[in-house]
């Protein structure tokens, strides 16, 4: 809201005008994804291609809104690759999750409800193109909470799905590539690096997944443990990067990791 916020104190009526409809694009995106979730967790039997046509309508949302903002400088159609990973990996999550979930009159209800994290992550991907403004760092919070909810999703639904070891340790790998990238990026790195950096993250979360299947865990406590190795080596990585990782820093995530593995060894034994 910072352009809206400075063109409203500046009295130009045309600028407050074009906000406004950057905005209603934001609102509007957000609900055709919402009943497009709508529709896919509603006919039966279930559609896959329809949550890849969903996922591919994020995709095009995702950078309609980005080129959209009065900041933006992006040439070219890979220009706003790196901001279209956590709108489409979120869609293709959330799909694949609450169809293993839900059921009945609940997935019109619930596909509604979708449209609030959908406008969330369209709003912050749309706030994010500036990194000068105020709501920066409220944005940046915004998306990695999306990313971490994605993984999440994404790491519940590898272990549902009847996939061979080789198979689910891949897929995990590749989706936390994937959404490090999301969390990496705001350092301002080329795409190069971030990319390295992300695929060394990726090769953790695989090798952790493969592990997984050796210890005697629950499903759910499996893909917490995931999520924990991908909170702990991204924010580790980040605090790198921006010149962040000290004693303290690196105690502090120490403690979380600790705290994690305690509360999943006790989910465990309590099951």
């Amino acid at each position: 809201m910072s352009e809206f916020t400075r063109n409203r104190r500046g009295g130009d009526p045309l600028a407050l005008g074009s906000e406004v409809s950057r905005l209603d694009r934001v609102h509007i995106l957000a609900v055709v994804l919402a009943l497009g979730m709508v529709a896919y967790l509603a006919i039966e039997p279930t559609q896959n291609w329809l949550l890849l046509l969903l996922a591919g309508l994020a995709a095009i949302a995702t950078d309609s809104v980005v080129r959209n903002h009065p900041r933006s400088d992006f040439h070219g159609v890979d220009a706003t690759a790196l901001y279209l990973f956590v709108p489409v990996l979120f869609t293709l999550g959330l799909g694949l999750f609450l169809e293993d979930v839900v059921g009945g009159y609940e997935t019109v209800a619930i596909g509604l409800l979708s449209v609030i994290p959908f406008w969330a992550i369209l709003r912050a991907e749309y706030e994010s193109v500036d990194r000068l403004a105020p709501s920066y760092q409220s944005t940046r919070l915004v998306l990695n909470i999306a990313t971490y909810v994605t993984a999440f999703l994404f790491y519940a639904t590898i272990y549902d799905f009847d996939l061979s070891l080789v198979t689910a340790s891949f897929a995990a790998g590749v989706v936390s590539v994937l959404l490090a990238i999301e969390i990496l990026r705001e350092k301002g790195l080329d795409t190069t690096r971030t990319i390295l950096y992300a695929v060394a993250i990726g090769g953790i979360i695989a090798e952790t997944a493969w592990a997984t299947h050796f210890l005697p865990l629950e499903e759910s406590s499996a893909a917490v443990l995931l999520l924990l190795t991908f909170y702990l080596t991204t924010g580790l990585m980040h605090n790198y990067l921006g010149s962040k990782l000290n004693p303290r820093t690196a105690a502090e995530f120490a403690g979380v990791g600790a705290l994690g593995v305690v509360i999943i060894a006790i989910s465990h034994v309590a099951n």
